[in-house]
């Protein structure tokens, strides 16, 4: 059985909190971290993209003390906690002396992370890093792949366990060069194509219209996923890392949210 801070130190050396906090000095905002301390020891712990009320409920069923987020659980300031709102999970979660982890910047731009693995489940064996804090941490890839639109389209369904993907172009294109941002990234994507960026197809997710626009009107095929699809993938495999790290000592689960896919 691990400590709490021995148990996030091993969620630390995987995707280190520092990049959290230099994302934050470059104008971000995040609060990832531990963010519900109820109690010493981490025996059982279920992973999930979000600490909804579904995941907590799920955690008391597999009898966890702890809960590992990708997005904040705590995202704002708290200025009333309770079960109803905006709040009902995190109350939930305290009532039931639930720890939560959050990993969430950090984690989006760590070798082997969130962003890295939509690159790579896209089908992105080599590729170009596009936005860097250090070595070992980026934001944003270029990459080519192989086939058409429609071809890109399937495989991405199969990869990423999702048919709400949403096509802006010719299905019969060649999907070419491909820039990808996991989450929302439509911004830093817009930013990228405004500076030059080669790529003929832009993959992300939430991406407002008058992005979209934009893009499709520079020339720019798009496909957007949803936001839960595009990080979800990249997150399982931060679990399965992490469970190999811990072995025994901790028994870990993942929760999958199926309304989001």
């Amino acid at each position: 059985m691990y400590s709490l801070n021995d148990f996030f130190g091993v969620l630390d050396k995987i995707a280190p909190i520092k990049y959290s906090y230099m994302q934050i000095e470059r104008g971000d905002y995040d609060n990832s971290g531990i963010l519900l301390n109820m109690h010493e020891s981490v025996a059982r712990a279920l992973f999930s993209l979000d600490l909804s009320i579904e995941a907590v409920k799920r955690a008391k069923r597999l009898k966890c003390d702890t809960v590992v987020t990708h997005h904040p659980a705590i995202y704002h300031p708290i200025k009333e906690l309770g079960i109803g709102g905006d709040t009902a999970a995190v109350a939930l979660a305290a009532k039931n002396g639930l720890n939560v982890i959050s990993m969430h910047l950090n984690l989006d731009v760590a070798t082997g992370g969130i962003d890295d693995n939509l690159c790579l489940g896209l089908g992105g064996e080599k590729y170009k890093f596009l936005n860097g804090l250090d070595d070992n941490a980026h934001y944003g890839r270029e990459f080519s792949v192989s086939g058409t639109l429609a071809e890109f389209k399937k495989r991405i369904a199969k990869t990423f366990g999702t048919q709400k993907t949403l096509v802006y172009g010719n299905l019969k294109n060649k999907a070419g060069i491909v820039a990808s941002f996991c989450g929302g990234g439509s911004e830093y994507a817009l930013s990228y194509v405004r500076q030059g960026g080669a790529a003929d197809t832009v993959v992300t997710s939430d991406m407002p219209h008058h992005v979209l626009k934009e893009l499709t009107e520079r020339g720019k095929q798009v496909i957007i996923l949803t936001h839960y699809a595009s990080e979800n993938y990249g997150f399982k495999k931060f679990y399965e890392n992490v469970k190999k790290e811990v072995g025994k000592d901790t028994e870990t689960f993942f929760f999958e949210d199926k309304r989001f896919l």
